[in-house]
């Protein structure tokens, strides 16, 4: 009877040995490998987190200048005149450069 206990539970033994042999193995080789690049991932992981934050934010700015610019039509305006420097077909712009720069009469 003993020696069919022994037989019976050899095996289970013999696999759960060979299992911790394996971790302890793994650990011991390959582990300052893994540890180097799970921290290498989980540092590109946050700084792409971050940029996808400010990425994020900068679509709802954009979005909200969109908005504005399609119901208001003053904020059009003030924009083709400060941004792209475009002026009605009625107006004169008037250029003062101070002198010594180039461009400035004498």
């Amino acid at each position: 009877m003993m020696r069919t206990l022994l037989r019976w539970l050899g095996l289970p033994v013999l696999l759960a040995g060979l299992a911790g042999a394996v971790f302890g193995f793994s650990r011991w080789t390959l582990d300052p490998e893994l540890r180097s690049r799970n921290a290498d991932l989980r540092a590109e992981l946050a700084r792409v987190g971050a940029q996808n934050e400010r990425l994020a934010a900068d679509a709802a700015a954009l979005r909200d200048e969109i908005r504005r610019l399609r119901s208001d039509p003053d904020e059009s305006l003030h924009h083709a005149r400060t941004g792209l420097g475009m002026v009605r077909g009625d107006e004169v712009v008037y250029r003062f450069v101070p002198r010594g720069e180039p461009g400035a009469g004498q």
